[in-house]
């Protein structure tokens, strides 16, 4: 028997011991939480004793538990016949019941229904948030959980209306990344595999070690074309989705190494990557917020029908 059930036990006794009050009165001093238990226990059964109203805190940890949330008070287990019973008897107790968790179920419907699938990976779930703060009643976490869903909100369509398409919309959309251009090497598969996984950091690393091993590779073009989206995806930033924004040496280093790409490229097979990667170095200047040189790649795309110039186009057009 764990020690929870052995002091809901006593506390239920009509008549105790004295080692039994001297060992309840010692685990009340010694241990916080037994004597948390033990005071919020006693309170709510001498409430519902004199059929007393139940307090709306505890109607709160009542609405936690019926929608099956994995915290509440500890004690609220040990509690429910003698609060189901009383709401059965307690019309007012019972409204306060109904109210409440309508107001919580529609607060959850409007968060899970309207946050994208982006932000959600960021922002924390609405249950996590009435469990984590510990609210003093559900009602005032339920509104304060509404303003920061309208400040979220807020926040979102200036995010939207102020952050460019360019920035937005993903940077390498429908890259085939397994179109591997003759490169075969283990470490620019493995990179590939991380790259997949969205593991950023480590594609750039196998990338990178598959440079140093083997340099001199008539395909190496294509591990620094890979690194180069690599650098660029990782480095994506933004604040709970919202206000997304790019490390500027990390999309340095995508320049440099779509440039690089460019230069080795001897391959009269693949020479339209030259032209795809321009194209990219034209979004990746535009990331940091360099126009004029943007404009020089994505220019040159245009005029030589890459297989991105209407996309260049339409970039040229936005600025």
């Amino acid at each position: 028997m764990i020690e929870i059930e052995k002091i809901i036990d006593l506390l239920e006794k009509k008549d105790l011991s004295d080692s039994e009050k001297k060992w309840l009165k010692e685990i009340s001093a010694s241990d916080p939480e037994a004597k948390k238990i033990i005071d919020t226990y006693t309170a709510i059964k001498n409430s519902l004793h004199r059929n007393e109203h139940l307090d709306e805190e505890l109607i709160g940890e009542y609405v936690l538990y019926k929608n099956g949330l994995p915290e509440y008070n500890k004690v609220l287990p040990f509690l429910l016949v003698k609060i189901e019973d009383h709401l059965r008897k307690c019309e007012q107790c019972q409204n306060d019941f109904k109210e409440l968790n309508s107001q919580y179920e529609d607060v959850n419907h409007f968060v899970s229904k309207s946050i994208s699938p982006e932000a959600k990976k960021s922002y924390t779930p609405v249950t996590q948030i009435i469990l984590r703060e510990k609210f003093n009643s559900l009602k005032y976490a339920i509104t304060s959980i509404a303003a920061v869903v309208i400040i979220y909100f807020g926040l979102f369509v200036y995010s939207d209306l102020t952050t460019p398409d360019y920035i937005k919309t993903p940077f390498a959309q429908d890259r085939d990344f397994y179109n591997t251009r003759g490169r075969t090497t283990e470490l620019f598969q493995r990179g590939l595999d991380a790259l997949d996984k969205k593991d950023f950091d480590n594609a750039i690393k196998f990338l990178n070690d598959d440079l140093k091993e083997n340099p001199n590779q008539e395909s190496v073009f294509y591990t620094h074309f890979v690194l180069a989206l690599a650098y660029v995806n990782k480095a994506e930033k933004d604040f709970l989705g919202l206000f997304k924004s790019f490390e500027r040496e990390d999309v340095l280093k995508a320049i440099s190494h779509f440039e690089k790409s460019i230069e080795l490229n001897q391959n009269d097979r693949f020479q339209n990557l030259k032209l795809d990667a321009h194209f990219y170095i034209g979004k990746a200047y535009l990331l940091i917020n360099d126009r004029n040189s943007a404009k020089q790649h994505l220019q040159i795309v245009v005029d030589e029908k890459g297989s991105y110039y209407k996309n260049a186009e339409e970039l040229l057009k936005s600025f």
